[in-house]
């Protein structure tokens, strides 16, 4: 099981919104599409940020839900991400750490896919 590599995990049908939008904007495109995390990209695609439903706890309970704050403030900018080639293996440390979902990032910054804890339980429960 640890040498399955991360793109066998990941999933590609990726939510994104661009960087200059607002929260309530992404908060409607993850309920929309069912998702507990949504990729903040340039508009070249390049990846700049995560925002997760976590996040949307703080920035609710700080502002005004229906504010116009823009997916800046309060993204996580210092994004942990992984090759598509990375195994299993090597997902083991980021997740120790507390992350819950990480890109796939291809050699020039731009998503590709993501694998998120629930990917990786999904997984070992299907090998074991």
């Amino acid at each position: 099981m640890n040498d399955v590599s991360v793109e066998q995990l990941m999933s590609t049908d990726l939510t994104t919104i661009e960087r200059g939008a607002a929260a309530a904007d992404a908060a409607e495109r993850m309920r929309d599409t069912g998702v507990s995390s949504i990729l903040v990209v340039e508009p070249d695609g390049t990846l700049v940020g995560l925002i997760t439903a976590t996040d949307f706890v703080a920035l609710v309970r700080d502002n005004d839900p229906k504010d116009r704050t823009p997916v800046e403030a309060f993204m996580t900018t210092d994004v942990v991400t992984v090759e598509r080639d990375a195994t299993v293996a090597e997902l083991a440390e980021p997740t120790a750490h507390g992350y819950t979902h990480l890109p796939v990032t291809d050699d020039d910054g731009r998503p590709v896919g993501v694998v998120s804890t629930t990917d990786l339980t999904a997984s070992l429960s299907r090998a074991g």
